[in-house]
């Protein structure tokens, strides 16, 4: 992965009743133009978040990216001064070319770091990526085996790392029993007592035995900092690591203790059998955690809390008794009483079936897809986005952090919500153009980037893409790290408008001193 860029801590959670804040992007923008190297400059494209015009406010609220085709200059001029709207005032994060490494050299990542990466995709990635397929039912059949018999070693291993762990533990108890029962034998004689008994069950030489209690012993370590989660998606790296103790340092338990109930809130709601795996050794424990991964939010050293109890200040919802009501979508949602059978956000006269950016066909149809701007949402197989909500401690209450790294110019998530128009009054999402106009509202649906808070130094922003003839609007990485959190600028025409201080703490921050 390509350094990232130099990013701070963002500033401002939206309110609960307003979503995030955008910076869009046109085709032009996008890496691996075909741009026609005729034309003399690039135009620099403006979006942004606002509030429209107040008329009546019949829904509560929301946010909008604007995302209109003309000058800067000339929008900001066609603005009340009461509007606030986010720009981005840069361009595209293009992914690096190779060979053209300009960067200054980065650390390998430590033994340690390779773990917890490995622990992070084994608990959240798909568990085959099937990207294309021969076609034919003889390939659909190997398919389906493979996926079998990958499922079942993946099981297999981690039973035997349960098993040879608790091991450890049980081997530890015998020798205390052993010594109560021998008071004048001194430790090490009630070790080789228990020893010399293991081997003579399992048929091992005292030798190959004591060398694999060096490696068992490295599985309960894991297990004790990180609970069983931490183990049981330990990737195939975890042998090595405990044969080899290269990453057991003064910081090694301390970092998987941080993220224990974070990984066992991924394990509960993407893999709610793990935990029957621990029936092997008779301590399988009931689910924590239901629903989806993002309804609940990560605090550090306990476990996570509902989402929704993080917003108890806020006052109930028209004909509700909660204050605060939120539904998780995959995609986007058009009001039909707005729209009706169309769909704002398809864009007239563009080609359905090829990508303005790449020039590649592009089809829903994985086989048939040549698109590869962002193949992790579009054209691909997707799978869960590697991020968690969790309660920040500078005071902007909720915010998004990145579990595996994003490489500079990668899609993160699409901004989803409910497609409609015409709200007033609070916040929404602007997209398209004058001519053709609608808003995103994320008010009571979306996803993980109605969360997404501010910094003056951010380390992602809102761009524009085109899918299948339809615009939207995605957040792309500048170069984020796991364990990093993510942040947009929500720009000074919105800060402009707030009688309030940034929280985001860099030292180049624009609004810290209101």
């Amino acid at each position: 992965m390509g350094l990232p860029l130099p990013q701070g801590t963002p500033t401002r959670t939206p309110s609960p009743n307003e979503p995030p804040t955008n910076d869009p992007l046109t085709p032009q923008s996008l890496p691996n133009n075909d741009i026609d190297t005729r034309q003399a400059k690039r135009r620099k494209t403006v979006s942004g978040l606002r509030l429209a015009p107040t008329r009546h406010a019949s829904t509560p609220t929301e946010r909008e990216l604007s995302s209109d085709d003309q000058d800067p200059a000339a929008a900001a001029a066609t603005l009340k001064p009461s509007v606030r709207q986010v720009h981005s005032d840069t361009r595209f994060p293009q992914r690096k070319k190779p060979g053209h490494e300009s960067a200054a050299p980065v650390l390998e990542p430590t033994s340690t770091d390779k773990l917890i990466a490995g622990i992070w995709r084994q608990v959240i990635e798909p568990t085959v990526d099937i990207r294309t397929g021969v076609s034919g039912e003889v390939f659909r059949a190997i398919n389906t085996l493979c996926l079998k018999y990958h499922n079942q070693s993946q099981s297999s291993r981690a039973l035997e790392m349960i098993v040879q762990a608790y091991w450890i533990e049980c081997y530890q108890a015998r020798i205390a029993v052993i010594r109560l029962e021998n008071p004048h034998l001194s430790t090490t004689e009630a070790r080789m007592v228990a020893l010399k008994e293991a081997c003579t069950t399992l048929h091992w030489k005292e030798k190959d035995l004591r060398n694999r209690i060096a490696i068992w012993r490295g599985y309960k370590e894991i297990k004790d900092a990180g609970g069983w989660a931490s183990l049981i998606f330990a990737s195939a790296g975890v042998y090595r690591f405990c044969k080899y103790r290269s990453g057991f340092g003064d910081g090694f338990s301390t970092r998987l203790r941080h993220i224990q109930s974070s990984l066992e809130l991924v394990a509960d709601t993407l893999h709610p059998e793990w935990r029957d795996l621990l029936q092997v050794i008779g301590q399988g424990s009931p689910r924590r955690y239901h629903g989806h991964p993002h309804e609940w939010v990560t605090v550090p050293g306990g476990p996570a809390v509902p989402l929704a109890a993080t917003y108890e200040h806020l006052q109930p919802l028209p004909n509700t008794r909660d204050g605060f009501q939120y539904r998780f979508l995959e995609e986007s949602v058009v009001d039909r009483a707005v729209f009706g059978t169309d769909d704002p956000r398809v864009v007239p006269g563009l080609d359905p079936e090829t990508c303005p950016a790449c020039k590649e066909r592009q089809s829903d149809e994985i086989e048939k897809n040549q698109c590869t701007c962002f193949p992790a949402l579009f054209g691909g197989v997707r799978g869960h986005v590697p991020v968690q909500l969790f309660h920040t401690p500078s005071g902007k209450n909720n915010g998004v952090v990145a579990r595996c790294n994003f490489e500079r110019g990668t899609a993160i998530g699409e901004f989803v919500g409910l497609v409609t128009n015409g709200i007033e009054g609070v916040d929404v999402m602007l997209g398209g153009s004058r001519s053709r106009s609608y808003q995103i509202y994320q008010g009571r649906m979306g996803n993980f980037t109605r969360f997404i808070n501010h910094s003056c130094r951010p380390n992602s922003q809102f761009q524009r893409f085109y899918w299948r003839g339809k615009e939207r609007i995605v957040v792309v990485s500048r170069g984020i790290l796991a364990g990093t959190e993510i942040t947009v600028d929500y720009s000074d025409h919105y800060w402009r408008q707030l009688d309030k201080a940034c929280l985001c703490g860099e030292p180049c921050c624009r609004f810290s001193r209101r």
